[in-house]
């Protein structure tokens, strides 16, 4: 068979050959052949694969109805087993008699006398008293663990909170042996919890929900029964991931979801890597959740069954088209062949051009009229390019630079090769196409991309100096410009000279590449002006954007705030791990700094481990804060190198404002200094505005004068969003205020200094007491630890205050005792501490507003 197709491609009448010379790549017809069917080819595959996308998610919406109605189905039997179970543990607890519970003889029989509950928990029973001593249990399995079924904290659940509880999985010592325990308490006639009843289910043997979830979904799918608590797998027909441990949170979102309470379908990569379409329900009633899954391979087995026959239709189809294409063409240009083979016989025969017989009047036939027309004015245009390459020949031969020379009005006359290269080049970068620059192009228009470098504003733009030069009005005009395009950065300098001859008007254009001078100088610059390790600006261009800040910020009468930043525990860091890791942690540090700021804010080097960021255009010194506190909230998370290490570290920062603390530059980075300085004694990873110093007073006039308290204001942003509380907050700032006032004059009028003191903590102690009784009702979680703090105020406020009365001549405890009232007791725990809390009563609206912070007295 192979012999008989070379034998018919070798002899030149066969039709095989004939065909393989007609259809040549070159070919027009050829082109137009396969551009076609490429269109035709597309066309399709384009609708195939609409078509398929269309039938996967159909397929996948199908799918995932029919999974979540299975999942219906075993999730209910799930609930009505659970709720069985529970309603017949409250069934038996009910006929348990109060004097029975504290008789374990009596308890052991009163669980052997109900033989029932080893058919609904296989593992045993189990009874305790209100104390949660266990009084007796009841093993239905010889090598039961039951006493251990149930977590302490789901044991005083039950007997405090007096409710039914289905503990966690627990794990016995072999192997995919665990159990778990579902609770109720006992009740004397009075409704009062006297004990516990609890029955263990171990699902290693089998049980209820190991009988549901045993049928595997299809081919490949399984269902699961996993607690959301644990994040662990107790009940599947999938048996090697049995008792198996889902990752931790934060590794894979999905996974999250669903035990943050998600239900639905996903398409999702399981914990072994297998692609799987999962449906979710959630149990509520255990914390659990059910789960089906299923492979793509067989929910999308209806698209790859009919992908063959698809693909067989679509290549007969193509075929036919290609063959009739390829024969319309045929006969469509059968008259441009007929043209193409006589100027060919011309060529052979060595003939002089003659002009070409016009078949039919269309698209061919207007072609070979223009070509006719054309043929004569070739003899006149000979003339004139013969001319024209002397001319060429002579002037551009005579240098090697890249040379155009120009016309009186900017045309380009002629170029040398070293343009022509130029004009591929570079004509792009200049938003020009490559003709732009060639001969007979007006050079003019295509320079008006080429302006001098901004920083040379007296510079004159290329048009305007090669028109000088063309007028006569310049001998000579020199200019340099970038040419930058998305590959490289590029700098050319251009030299345009006139034509030297005095029947010669023109001008003679030279090109250069400085680009590497113009580099070696911004290098130079960037070293004096920036620091080379982070690329921020170092000290010299801090001080000197510093001190044009100062300049605008005195001329516009605006804020500016300048942070000193000095990073906590880098030192250790650079001697341990070495400079190498030292210098990457400063580029990081940068980096998170400039990620803080605006476009017009400026972040600086000093030097080692200190930076400086500028702040100008501030309205408050609250504002300066807020962007101090995002800086020293961003570099006090973990920063992980390239091999892994995780490197902690924090900042002190310095915060000084103009004209507020100092209207000099000296000032204000001495000052920042300072306030860092009191950040870092303070404990580090702080924040510290500036104190300014007040200046000083005539001994007898502070001696004289009473003390001034800035007073607090209550703003409807400090809202919690419980009315009452709110109320008491409320009440509780004009107390502050009221001692306030009395601590200007305390050393005039003691006994209403007390009477003060004495009415705000009554109040405080008061509010706090209400507080945790509203926030219990409300269930808050963390309500212990807040009481807690409560009483730490309480204290700390009365052995300050017997601090200051046994220093009666001395300002300092009394000041102590006055900032700690009024800062931290009323405002700073109302507004910050008591945010925690917030939550429970703000609507989605109060929720996105964030409250203000408290700056303190």
């Amino acid at each position: 068979m192979a012999a008989t197709i070379m034998l018919a491609l070798q002899h030149p009448l066969t039709p095989a050959c004939m065909f393989l010379q007609r259809f040549q790549p070159q070919s027009l017809k050829t082109r137009v052949t396969l551009l076609t069917l490429f269109i035709v080819v597309l066309s399709f595959l384009s609708l195939a694969a609409y078509m398929k996308g269309l039938l996967r998610d159909e397929l996948l919406l199908f799918t995932g109805e029919q999974q979540r109605s299975a999942l219906n189905l075993l999730t209910t039997e799930v609930n009505h087993g659970l709720q069985d179970r529970l309603g017949t543990l409250k069934t038996v607890a009910s006929r348990v008699m109060p004097t029975q519970v504290g008789d374990k003889a009596a308890m052991k029989a009163f669980l052997l006398e109900r033989p029932f509950l080893a058919g609904l928990f296989n593992g045993g029973a189990m009874i305790w008293n209100r104390q949660g001593v266990l009084q007796a249990d009841v093993q239905f399995l010889k090598d039961g663990f039951v006493a251990n079924t149930l977590d302490p904290q789901e044991l005083a659940a039950v007997l405090k909170d007096g409710e039914a509880v289905i503990g966690r999985i627990h794990f016995h010592s072999r192997p995919n042996a665990a159990a778990f325990a579902m609770a109720v308490p006992i009740r004397n006639p009075q409704g009062d919890v006297i004990g516990a009843l609890a029955g263990a289910i171990r699902l290693d043997q089998p049980n209820f929900l190991s009988q549901l979830a045993s049928h595997r979904y299809g081919k490949t799918g399984n269902f699961f029964l996993l607690d959301a608590r644990q994040r662990l797998i107790f009940a599947t027909s999938d048996k090697p991931r049995l008792m198996e441990v889902l990752p931790a949170a934060g590794v894979s979102p999905w996974i999250d979801r669903f035990v943050q309470g998600f239900e639905g379908t996903a398409r999702v990569v399981n914990p072994h890597g297998v692609e799987v379409l999962v449906s979710i329900q959630q149990i509520p009633l255990a914390h659990w959740y059910a789960s089906v899954t299923l492979t793509p391979d067989e929910t999308f087995a209806l698209i790859d069954a009919i992908k063959p026959r698809g693909r067989l239709a679509a290549l007969v189809l193509a075929l036919l088209c290609l063959t009739l294409i390829w024969l319309m063409l045929r006969r469509q240009l059968a008259p441009m062949t007929a043209a193409i083979n006589t100027l060919d016989g011309f060529v052979r025969q060595n003939q002089p051009p003659q002009a070409l017989p016009v078949l039919r009047q269309d698209e061919i036939g207007q072609l070979v009229g223009g070509f006719n027309r054309l043929l004569d004015t070739l003899a006149q245009q000979q003339k004139v390019l013969r001319d024209s390459e002397v001319f060429k020949q002579a002037v551009l031969n005579s240098v090697t630079a890249e040379i155009a020379v120009l016309n009186q009005d900017g045309v380009i006359l002629a170029v040398n090769d070293a343009w022509q290269r130029y004009s591929q080049e570079c004509s792009a970068e200049l938003g020009q196409s490559a003709s732009s620059t060639g001969v007979g192009a007006n050079f003019l228009a295509a320079c008006q991309g080429a302006e001098a470098d901004p920083a040379t504003a007296d510079a004159m733009s290329a048009n305007d100096g090669i028109r000088a030069v063309l007028d006569s009005r310049l001998p000579r005009f020199y200019l340099e410009y970038p040419c930058h395009s998305g590959q490289q950065q590029r700098w050319l300098s251009m030299s345009v000279t006139p034509l030297q001859g005095e029947a010669l008007q023109g001008a003679v254009v030279s090109l250069e590449d400085i680009s590497e001078r113009i580099q070696m100088e911004n290098q130079v610059r960037d070293l004096a002006f920036y620091d080379p390790l982070t690329h921020l600006p170092n000290r010299r261009l801090a001080l000197e954007r510093l001190t044009q800040q100062l300049v605008r910020a005195r001329r516009a009468t605006t804020c500016l705030a300048l942070l000193f930043i000095d990073l906590d525990k880098f030192k250790p860091i650079n001697d341990e791990l070495g400079h190498e890791v030292g210098d990457w942690l400063l580029q990081s540090v940068a980096q998170r700094i400039q990620s803080c700021l605006r476009q017009s804010d400026t972040a600086a080097r000093m030097g080692g481990d200190e930076f400086v960021v500028l702040l100008p255009d501030l309205q408050t010194s609250e504002a300066a804060m807020a962007v101090a506190e995002k800086i020293r909230s961003a570099l006090a998370q973990d920063v992980v190198t390239a091999q892994g290490i995780v490197l902690s570290i924090s900042s002190s920062i310095g915060v000084a404002l103009y004209p507020d603390h100092g209207d000099t530059d000296k000032d204000l980075l001495r000052l920042g200094d300072e306030a860092m300085y009191r950040a870092k004694k303070s404990g580090r990873n702080a924040v510290r505005l500036c104190v300014s110093a007040m200046p000083a007073r005539a001994p007898e006039v502070r001696a004289t004068a009473p003390k001034s308290y800035v007073h607090l204001r209550w703003k409807a942003a400090f809202a919690s969003g419980n009315p009452v509380i709110d109320q008491e907050h409320e009440t509780l700032f004009e107390l502050a205020n009221a001692l306030l006032d009395q601590a200007a004059l305390r050393r005039q009028q003691p006994a209403a200094f007390e009477a003060a003191f004495e009415a705000l903590l009554t109040h405080v102690a008061a509010h706090f007491a209400h507080e945790e009784a509203i926030l219990l009702a409300h269930g808050f979680a963390n309500l212990a630890d807040h009481a807690l703090q409560h009483q730490a105020l309480l204290a700390r406020a009365h052995a300050l205050h017997l601090s200051a009365r046994a220093a009666d001549a001395e300002d300092a405890p009394e000041g102590e005792l006055v900032g700690f009232l009024v800062t931290e007791l009323v405002a700073g725990h109302m507004l910050h501490t008591d945010r925690a809390f917030s939550n429970l009563f703000a609507t989605a609206d109060d929720q996105a507003t964030a409250a203000p912070k408290f700056s303190g007295i």
